[in-house]
């Protein structure tokens, strides 16, 4: 197969981008997210693969807080694997990477996926660890319990001033975030945490929840939207300060994040935890936060 690439860019590439995702890795998203991501991160490649008028795989390349590797996701639907299009699209990324100046890629297969893991192998990328995603059930969830003496939990809907503050604590706490070994951490600019966090259909303000100490923020929780009215979200970053932590603030971050979550209809939170970050995983199993497949980090070679 001689599949032909394409940065989509209508309605109808979106829906196809879409039905890629969910059908391969079980990923739901609405097609405004994808929209969004697609239209406004102009430093990604953002590719659709198709055979004729027939969608058979997308992917992405984008720049990750891995300073040297390009984080890369590569789908090719079941029926088609096997046929050229997962190289093509392998091969059009790694030239991404080269432009970016990153001289590697990384990035997650289901660990059930056992065709996309041999793709990985066959081209010299290695398994560098596991990270556990797990789902909450809003509806089932308990919220209820008290903030630490002391703390304050405010949402950035009622106070957008405390965001290039909320920033600040990402950027200090995401380097404590377990990865692979020998992986460097490079904050996300404020621009760029801002697009993900507070911008486009899936923001959302009301229940990004901040932790604060008299005036002082000590810790975040971030949670992304699957579209505008997705009844699905992912909680990107629980993050507290060194000093504050080992108080329950993280516990009263989540709790707030699901109450406020749950009232703008969102059903479902979804959260990953690299396998060694016994911390958080040990906070979202006593929420009530259940196992979904796990994910596993691999870490490669660019295409020559």
């Amino acid at each position: 197969m001689n599949a032909r690439l394409e940065t989509p860019s209508t309605h109808s590439h979106f829906e196809q981008w879409a039905e890629i995702l969910e059908r391969v890795s079980g990923d739901v998203f609405d097609v405004d997210e994808i929209a969004h991501f697609v239209e406004t991160d102009n430093e990604s490649a953002w590719l659709l693969a198709k055979s004729g008028d027939d969608p058979v795989g997308c992917g992405v390349g984008r720049p990750s807080s891995i300073q040297s590797s390009l984080y890369a996701m590569i789908r090719v639907l079941p029926e088609h694997r096997g046929q050229g299009a997962g190289q093509q699209i392998y091969e059009a990324l790694s030239a991404h990477a080269h432009a970016l100046g990153r001289d590697s890629m990384w990035g997650r297969i289901r660990e059930d996926d056992e065709d996309s893991r041999r793709f990985a192998r066959n081209r010299g990328f290695t398994e560098a660890g596991l990270e556990y995603e797990v789902v909450l059930d809003t509806a089932e969830a308990d919220a209820s319990g008290e903030s630490p003496e002391g703390i304050e939990l405010v949402s950035l809907a009622e106070h957008p001033e405390l965001a290039e503050a909320v920033h600040e604590v990402d950027s200090e706490v995401g380097g404590d975030v377990p990865r692979p070994e020998g992986d460097d951490f490079e904050p996300m600019t404020f621009e760029r945490w801002s697009e993900l966090y507070l911008e486009g259909p899936g923001a959302v303000p009301g229940a990004m929840i901040a932790a604060l100490e008299g005036d002082e923020v000590v810790g975040y929780a971030g949670l992304r939207r699957r579209g505008a009215i997705s009844p699905v979200a992912e909680n990107l970053l629980t993050a507290v300060r060194r000093p504050w932590r080992r108080r329950g603030i993280a516990v009263a971050l989540k709790r707030e994040q699901v109450a406020r979550a749950r009232a703008a209809g969102i059903e479902q939170i979804f959260t990953t935890n690299d396998e060694t970050n016994a911390g958080m995983r040990g906070v979202n199993a006593r929420l009530g936060y259940r196992p979904a497949p796990t994910q596993i980090v691999v870490s490669g070679p660019l295409a020559t």
